[in-house]
């Protein structure tokens, strides 16, 4: 069993031109996803309340988005992506992962009818860093920028959750133009009793 944990730290980094330029990589992302999105009719139940606690259904046909997941695609995205992209490779696998589950979110919503059909737009700053950009020795973390050029460097041995963590798994970083969501993970054994993990993401709280 798995037990994931976020925790927020500040940072002075100058960090503005990464989160703008991975702005505007997510939405390119977003934007290429849904013009080859299939849509397709099917007759689907929504349900209404009645009175005495009761609820009744009807039917109605929607148009049901089915986003375009095989590889040929996904490969051609990221070589899209990939023209005239200043800092490193991985940030483009990042926002391909990031933007299929935007969508996946938003398509959730929408067949629940809390969306309309209306494609998603990336309003946030924010760079999501996969374990492949970081070097992580201890406490100390090494952030890939700009391959052999640029690096982020941090040290959470001084923060308050240092020693609850302190031999925990490093998981993804979410950088923020103040703020670093970072987050541990850590293998448990399952004795019977009731254990609670919770993952604090940028746009969701999942608890397990």
């Amino acid at each position: 069993m798995k037990i994931v944990l976020t925790y927020k730290i500040t940072h002075d980094w100058d960090v503005r031109e990464l989160l703008v330029e991975y702005q505007e990589l997510l939405q390119r992302a977003i934007d290429e996803i849904w013009e080859n999105t299939k849509w397709k009719e099917k007759l689907v139940k929504h349900r209404y309340h009645v009175e005495g606690g009761k609820y009744k259904y009807y039917e109605i046909t929607r148009l049901i988005p089915y986003f375009p997941k095989t590889n040929e695609f996904k490969r051609g995205l990221r070589n899209e992506l990939l023209k005239d992209w200043p800092f490193a490779k991985h940030y483009v696998d990042s926002a391909i992962k990031t933007a299929y589950s935007t969508l996946e979110s938003w398509r959730k919503n929408y067949l629940k009818g809390r969306r309309k059909r209306k494609k998603p737009v990336v309003k946030r700053k924010f760079v999501r860093v996969k374990s492949t950009l970081m070097k992580v020795e201890g406490s100390k973390i090494r952030i890939t920028v700009k391959p052999r050029e640029e690096y982020l460097e941090l040290d959470y041995s001084g923060e308050w959750f240092y020693e609850r963590v302190k031999d925990w798994n490093v998981g993804e970083l979410i950088i923020r133009e103040n703020d670093i969501l970072l987050t541990f993970s850590k293998e448990v054994e399952f004795t019977g009793r009731v254990k609670i993990g919770v993952d604090s993401n940028l746009m969701s709280l999942d608890v397990y």
